[in-house]
């Protein structure tokens, strides 16, 4: 086996594909270059401000496309080098559209049916939930059972069946239920590990990662902890490419807890396979963005871009606020980043909206760092630079209620200059089609 970290541009499976990306990033390489020496010169005049504005923000946008096709490339990478280390992982194809789908990596990858066991990929399960599209969602679109809302002893029932009838997924979720006494069933611990470790016993992720936790937790005198059990299960789930394993190991490996000495580079290394594996997954999202925005060993020269689209993801299924609060602060970053004062596009209405999500969710540091963001930018006019006097008070945009503006006639001028296009794209919730929107 090899030591050296594979290259998808010389892979088995690259070919003409992997040209066809390296001469991608060349032109998009070029493409940059020259948008720089559009914007090289300074403005004269309000006309050639807009049109900087436009060229800056153009650039911004194939920045960002550059360092995200090398990120991909990069995490395509290290997933090969993962392979290649631990074994080709499990698959299985889609039971509609026939994709190869790793079933066992994330529960965000696909949609398991209660009712006959089987599976299609998160693809074909939004398919088949739109309106006219596909097979009717009253039914599974496999077995053709309906699917209209059943008890708790229904659904108990149906998943306990499929157990017993020996469906490894079935078999780890009953066990799981059962020794935590949730989703219709009792607590019965020793049943519950009797199920988990029949799932176990077949090398399913999910069912060793599952042991794991009660293994570090413990079970009352049920259970009695183990943290070196526990470090082991979580290696053999992480190996077989289970995310959550990979995430939860990075962050072990991160922080040097559980028994897991601190390691930087596995710890990049991890996140990236999880992420790899799965580009929903919020804490792998979360940890690489923190990466691209905090100074650190690991990256010499961490993207504010990509601090942005990490963070973004992490933020989109956010209960707390904490994610919300990350992102916006990501987003203030790329606002400052560069060329502050004649900038392609304003991220601060975009950053206040965030702020003010993180804020509604309860997130008190959230609250208290916008009471500072809004002291701070009501002192200066957001189209001429003007710093407020004692006895003023700058006019705010009732719209984003992120820029002050020393005049009606600055608010205007401002408006025009493209802060109507900042105040429109600051509520859209994916960081691409924000930083893409016109």
């Amino acid at each position: 086996m090899s030591d050296e970290t594979p290259n998808p541009s010389t892979g088995p499976k690259a070919g003409h594909g992997g040209e066809q990306k390296r001469t991608d990033e060349e032109r998009l390489l070029d493409e940059i270059a020259k948008q720089k020496e559009l914007i090289d010169a300074p403005p004269d005049d309000a006309k050639e401000r807009i049109i900087r504005r436009a060229n800056e923000k153009k650039l911004g946008q194939l920045e960002f496309k550059y360092q995200l096709m090398v990120e991909k490339k990069r995490l395509a990478c290290e997933l090969l080098k993962f392979q290649e280390l631990y074994g080709d992982l499990y698959s299985e194809p889609c039971l509609i559209c026939l994709d190869d789908i790793r079933v066992h990596a994330s529960a965000n990858l696909i949609e398991w049916f209660n009712c006959c066991g089987g599976f299609i990929c998160k693809s074909c399960a939004r398919d088949v939930r739109e309106p006219g599209v596909g097979t009717s969602v009253d039914r599974c679109p496999l077995c053709r059972e309906s699917l209209h809302a059943k008890t708790t002893a229904e659904k108990k029932a149906q998943v306990m069946s499929l157990a017993k009838r020996g469906v490894i997924w079935a078999q780890s979720n009953v066990g799981w239920c059962m020794t935590l006494g949730m989703r219709g069933f009792e607590i019965q611990v020793q049943t519950g590990m009797e199920w988990i470790n029949k799932a176990a016993a077949q090398n399913y992720p999910a069912a060793l990662y599952a042991l794991s936790i009660l293994y570090r937790e413990g079970i009352a005198s049920e259970l009695e902890r183990s943290q070196g059990r526990a470090n082991e299960l979580l290696l053999e789930a992480a190996n077989l490419g289970h995310v959550l394993a990979n995430s939860d190991l990075a962050d072990c490996h991160q922080k040097g807890a559980d028994g897991f000495e601190k390691n930087p580079d596995e710890f990049y290394f991890r996140a990236s396979v999880a992420f790899a594996l799965d580009n929903t997954h919020e804490e792998a999202a979360r940890i690489l963005g923190g990466l691209h925005f905090n100074k650190n060993q690991i990256l010499a020269e961490p993207s504010p871009y990509l601090a942005c689209y990490y963070r973004n993801i992490a933020a989109s299924e956010d209960t707390t606020g904490s994610a919300s609060y990350f992102y916006s602060k990501s987003l203030l970053r790329l606002a400052y980043n560069d060329r502050k004062t004649l900038k392609g596009s304003n991220e601060l209405p975009a950053a206040f909206f965030w702020l003010r999500k993180s804020r509604d969710m309860g997130c008190n540091v959230a609250r208290e760092m916008l009471k500072k963001w809004e002291i701070f930018a009501q002192k200066t006019c957001g189209n001429c630079g003007k710093k407020v006097q004692a006895d003023e008070k700058f006019k705010q945009c009732s719209k984003c209620k992120a820029q002050w503006y020393c005049s009606k006639e600055c608010q205007i001028e401002a408006w025009r200059a493209g802060h109507k296009q900042d105040c429109k794209r600051a509520t859209i919730l994916k960081f691409e089609d924000y930083l893409n929107a016109e």
